[in-house]
């Protein structure tokens, strides 16, 4: 019998960027802390198809039509976001934004309407997941529930999930997938004032994993090493099956999207 581990491929290598130029179709709250925008452009005719995971730039300012970027000169501000569809033959691209108050990308999502306009970079990144692949393991908080939910519908039938998610509260829990019904454990930092990634962390402590399952995690940035240390380190677990992300970095901005831990 092959015992050997699956074979995860993680697309780290750059892509050339496809710069397309969008407006709002579409405004959905999901819950009281995440909206739902759904873009649509002409231009989207040669964007992706984007990989499970992947990402996408989004920048925010008064950009003319057709507006491309000069090298060597300054680009508008941006912020890495998770295209969570993609229906190539309607133009539309959907995107979830976590409403939390601050920052160029929350307020924009605040403030948005139908037919405000934005210029969208990708998609880039991602990772093509074995196809056999038998337990996937995801530790996620909530901002990356919407490159979550891009997994679980990419995942085959056979293959068992095990979800822990972290959010602030109860109102923020809801199904990651419209496609695959997953039992989730969610962790809520309210009831405990708990800091952010530090109940993702208690969870991986304790985890039991079978022979061959691949986790994938994606937190603040500092929680996430310290996962990252904990499964490694501590569980002596496979590093070929692990796969980390910092989506973002208490106390700063714009963090790189490229943060594996490593």
């Amino acid at each position: 019998m092959n015992t050997a581990p699956p074979k995860v491929d993680v697309a780290a290598a750059p892509v050339r960027r496809r710069f397309c130029a969008v407006t709002v179709r579409a405004i959905e709250d999901l819950s009281p802390r995440m909206r739902r925008i759904t873009f649509h452009g002409d231009s989207l005719e040669s964007f992706g198809p984007p990989r499970p995971g992947s990402h996408i730039k989004l920048f925010f300012g008064d950009l003319p039509p057709g507006w491309q970027p000069v090298p060597g000169q300054p680009r508008p501000t941006s912020r890495t976001y998770t295209p969570r569809h993609f229906d190539p033959a309607r133009r539309e691209l959907v995107v979830d934004f976590v409403r939390h108050g601050e920052g160029v990308a929350s307020q924009w999502a605040e403030q948005a309407h139908i037919g405000s306009p934005l210029m969208i970079a990708g998609p880039g990144g991602g990772q093509v997941l074995p196809e056999d692949l038998r337990h996937l393991v995801l530790l996620a908080d909530e901002s990356a529930l919407p490159a979550v939910g891009t997994i679980l519908d990419s995942l085959p039938a056979h293959c068992l999930v095990t979800l822990i998610a972290e959010v602030e509260d109860a109102t923020d829990q809801r199904q990651p997938s419209a496609n695959r019904s997953t039992d989730v454990r969610w962790l809520l930092r309210s009831t405990s004032r708990a800091a952010a990634g530090s109940l993702l962390l208690q969870a991986a402590k304790g985890l039991s994993l079978p022979p061959g399952a691949m986790v994938w995690v994606a937190c603040e940035a500092g929680a996430m090493r310290e996962i990252r240390n904990e499964l490694l380190n501590e569980a002596g677990m496979d590093r070929s099956l692990l796969v980390t992300r910092g989506y973002w970095k208490a106390g700063a901005t714009d963090h790189p999207d490229h943060d594996t831990g490593e």
